[in-house]
């Protein structure tokens, strides 16, 4: 038999669950559109290296919009 405070707690994961979900999903889309990972990391109260890695795992790497966009030039390595 589940108890009332088994369903509550139940829900109250699943919700932080989804909140984690949408704040790294925020944190992607807020590197993307070209803000630093310190910047980032400061609004999201994680550290500069987490946000980082979130933006790498979800975009696939930790590049902005604007530096996907920028074919590199010959020779340069970049």
């Amino acid at each position: 038999m589940t108890t009332d405070w088994e369903k509550q707690l139940a829900r109250r994961a699943a919700a932080a669950e989804r909140a984690d979900q949408q704040r790294d999903e925020d944190i992607a889309a807020a590197r993307l559109d070209g803000h630093s990972f310190r910047e980032i990391g400061r609004w999201a109260k994680v550290n500069h290296e987490r946000a980082r890695t979130i933006c790498i795992r979800i975009n696939g790497d930790s590049h902005t919009r604007a530096e996907r966009e920028t074919p590199s030039e010959p020779g340069t390595g970049a």
